[in-house]
């Protein structure tokens, strides 16, 4: 373990990069006013401050409902890149619906029950029986077997897999053996088996590191933080990498660093901590 958030970084932070859901966002979909006000503040002192989430797109509202200047969001695990202001997608790591088709069908035979979702640059397609949150949804849903309505040739953003009943983590490592790298898998919802597919390779930190790399920022630069598996690259390749310490344990072991948890306004303490010490 590396410490706790009090230690000061040894180089300067010119970019923030933050997971939203657990990290700065509450159940009600909500920032603290404290988080809010740290990361004002941060922008203020000439910090560049991204968001990097597994959302996709058009889950963004609550940003710009909260915050003054939310610019470029990096969303879908690091598939999107999104201009929230303009709302004009600025970059995409996508993969051809022929792949989701060979792994859903692989899946499948491993576990006959398994329902999918898919998500494309403009619409939503489900299995019937997927069960969603509606009130995030501002795009239409297509319910339908995937293999029916999925248009041919077109590029897919994010896969999802999901099998009711399974034990999560379970199903997770299970699904991810079986994709052995062809695509990526992981995995955001610690409670619910459910596996998050993208492009080979992809990461959030793939997709940050390149954004950063544009605006001349390097690794040992960025301060991150993330509560969950599709965090872990991201809070490793960040030279200040830190974990809520109410994240996932297996985030917190790995990456060591931890910032006081979401319901102690932990995000917003370390910035603060870094602001008074800088």
């Amino acid at each position: 373990m590396r410490g706790s958030f009090e230690e000061e970084p040894h180089q300067p932070v010119r970019m923030i990069a933050s997971d939203l859901d657990g990290t700065v966002l509450g159940p009600d979909f909500r920032f603290r006013p404290r988080t809010v006000e740290a990361i004002t503040a941060a922008r203020d002192a000439g910090i560049h401050v991204v968001f990097v989430t597994g959302r996709p797109k058009r889950w963004l509202h609550p940003l710009h409902e909260q915050l003054e200047d939310v610019g470029v969001v990096i969303c879908s695990n690091g598939a999107v890149v999104y201009d929230v202001p303009t709302e004009r997608v600025i970059e995409t790591s996508l993969f051809h619906v022929r792949e989701a088709f060979g792994i859903m069908g692989e899946i499948s035979e491993l576990f006959p029950r398994t329902l999918y979702a898919a998500e494309t640059l403009d619409r939503v397609f489900t299995d019937p029986g997927w069960s969603r949150s509606d009130r995030m949804e501002i795009f239409p849903v297509e319910e339908a077997p995937i293999r029916e309505c999925l248009p041919r040739g077109i590029g897919v953003v994010k896969l999802l897999a999901k099998l009711d009943g399974a034990v999560p983590n379970e199903y997770f490592e299970h699904v991810r053996d079986l994709v052995d790298g062809r695509l990526a898998v992981t995995h955001s919802v610690a409670a619910a088996p459910l596996v998050e597919i993208g492009q080979r390779g992809l990461t959030k930190a793939r997709t940050l590191e390149r954004y950063a790399a544009e605006r001349g920022i390097t690794s040992q630069h960025v301060m991150a933080f993330g509560d969950m598996p599709n965090d872990l690259e991201m809070l490793t390749w960040a030279g200040h990498g830190y974990a809520m310490a109410d994240g996932h344990p297996g985030v917190v072991t790995a990456v060591g660093r931890t910032a006081p948890p979401f319901t102690e306004d932990g995000v917003a303490q370390v910035i603060e901590n870094y602001l008074d010490h800088a």
